[in-house]
């Protein structure tokens, strides 16, 4: 009872938070609403970045990786976290400075101005789709730790009306400006309460070896690294996995919307390039927990091992202690969502409802994109309803489809030849081929290497097909006025300084 009493609490702070960051919200503008004004600075940038990205997907879903696979875990974040702000920085400084002066607010419109109008609503609809997978991973989480942590008390299917109700009421009422500092806040939290549950999981077996030389002795398996032949992780997993995510958090909304919203060239540059060292070195606790999980808590299987968070919290801390560890998970998965949910709310009131009815007023923007945040969460409840899939696996099926529209973003900013044929095609056949791949196989086909696709993945061999007929397609088509016209904009001589 005391995790639901603590849980709650944060839910009505993050909630508090939102009003009073936005407490003028219903008299603001859509540029206040949408992107809060462009006035976010250093502190609320870096932290509100980092939490509206470790997740459900970093707390649950990386300790369950930990617990069911073991140190290759930590090779997937290494080769995902290390280059990441780099690539988001080479690639989003362009969004920064053309979005200021294009007084732009979501990620379509860069899209739509270099490409024309229906590459922006086809980058949209595929943001949406491979949004859901990982909304629906945080919200399956919520309701599992929830279940765990209650002892029954709040069932796993009303633990995914709990939390999600409280964090479409502050999207809905805060906007940008409210999400921001939620998140800033909750990062800070989250990021303090998971060094503290590591240091107590690590010395309920004597401290840090002791720990991993028990788990060993037992499960050696989980420090298996090689090519193949028995092997837990093979270097092509590894690869693999890591590249859909990497490349995947440069394409979703949540760079777009904090590009938008910095104050300055400077704070994009800091959030940026400090995220990957960060995030690398909070997201390694929880895997480290997870693995440390065999000798405390052994024997689960499957989505049975999303608990192992909260299960080594309870075995290892006193009941209020693991009941503030856990809910710093739960404001990790907060943050992720309000995060994605708010930017596809946004894409959707902005580049689709407004370029189909020009004539809607700003006010009736900000009415339309809190109707579709109620709808996106409402459909991922559903969604998350039975669950089958473990956390980490659906976050990097969302990752790796968002990926194949990494060709059409640096084709924007980067190649003069790109053409909407090219991108929009591109696109379309990547998405297909993912969800050709996880129907023909399963999850197995795009998630691990292939023999049938020389030892690719289906999401990497998804990828590499995207940008052949990206480029393939650019160079057999003509580009039109639109991306003729574009030029002058997107290849400025004042954007390379």
């Amino acid at each position: 009872m005391v995790a639901v009493i603590i849980i709650t609490g944060l839910c009505l702070v993050s909630v508090y938070i939102s009003y009073v960051a936005f407490r003028k919200g219903f008299t603001k503008s859509a540029d206040d609403y949408f992107v809060a004004g462009s006035s976010l600075g250093y502190f609320v940038l870096v932290f509100s970045l980092l939490a509206s990205f470790l997740s459900a997907f970093s707390m649950f879903g990386m300790s369950s990786f930990g617990y069911r696979l073991g140190f290759g875990s930590l090779y997937v974040l290494t080769a995902n976290l290390v280059p990441l702000g780099f690539l988001w920085y080479f690639i989003h400084k362009k969004t920064f400075l053309l979005g200021r002066a294009r007084k732009w607010m979501t990620m379509g419109a860069p899209f739509g101005e270099r490409y024309g109008t229906p590459m922006r609503i086809v980058l949209v609809l595929v943001v949406l789709v491979a949004s859901v997978p990982y909304i629906v991973a945080q919200i399956q989480g919520i309701g599992v730790m929830l279940e765990a942590m209650s002892e029954g008390i709040i069932s796993f299917h009303a633990g995914l009306f709990f939390v999600p109700f409280f964090i479409a009421l502050y999207l809905m009422m805060g906007g940008m400006k409210g999400a921001a500092w939620v998140n800033a806040i909750q990062g800070v939290f989250f990021s303090i309460m998971v060094f503290v549950l590591f240091f107590f999981v690590m010395m309920k077996n004597g401290g840090f070896v002791p720990t991993m030389e028990l788990v060993m002795a037992k499960h050696p398996n989980l420090f298996q690294i090689g090519w193949a032949g028995g092997k837990v992780w093979s270097y092509p997993m590894i690869f693999g996995m890591a590249a859909a995510m990497c490349l995947g958090c440069v394409c979703f909304p949540q760079p777009f919307m904090h590009a938008y919203s910095s104050r300055s060239a400077r704070g994009l540059k800091a959030m940026f390039l400090s995220f990957g060292g960060i995030c690398l070195f909070i997201i390694t606790m929880p895997t480290l927990i997870g693995i440390a999980g065999n000798a405390i808590v052994p024997g689960l299987k499957g989505v049975e091992a999303d608990k192992i968070y909260g299960l080594v919290a309870a075995a290892t801390m006193p009941d209020w202690l693991a009941a503030f560890a856990v809910a710093g998970g739960f404001t990790a998965a907060m943050s992720t969502v309000n995060g994605l949910v708010f930017g596809n709310a946004a894409n959707l009131s902005v580049d689709v409802i407004k370029i189909m009815r020009p004539e809607t007023k700003p006010s009736e923007l900000i009415t339309i994109a809190r109707v579709f945040v109620a709808i996106i969460m409402a459909i991922c409840v559903f969604i998350a309803w039975n669950p089958n899939t473990p956390v980490a696996e659906l976050s990097i099926i969302a990752f790796g489809t968002v990926a194949v529209t990494f060709f059409a973003l640096w084709g924007a900013y980067y190649w003069k030849r790109a053409t909407a044929t090219g991108a929009i095609l591109s696109i379309l056949v990547g998405v297909c081929l993912n969800i050709t791949f996880f129907f023909v196989g399963g999850k197995a086909m795009v998630l691990f290497p292939q023999k049938s696709l020389f030892q690719l993945n289906g999401f990497l061999a998804s990828f590499i097909i995207a940008g052949i007929v990206f480029f393939v397609g650019s160079y057999l088509t003509t580009p039109g006025k639109t991306e003729q016209k574009s030029l002058k904009l997107f290849f400025h001589p004042v954007l390379n300084k």
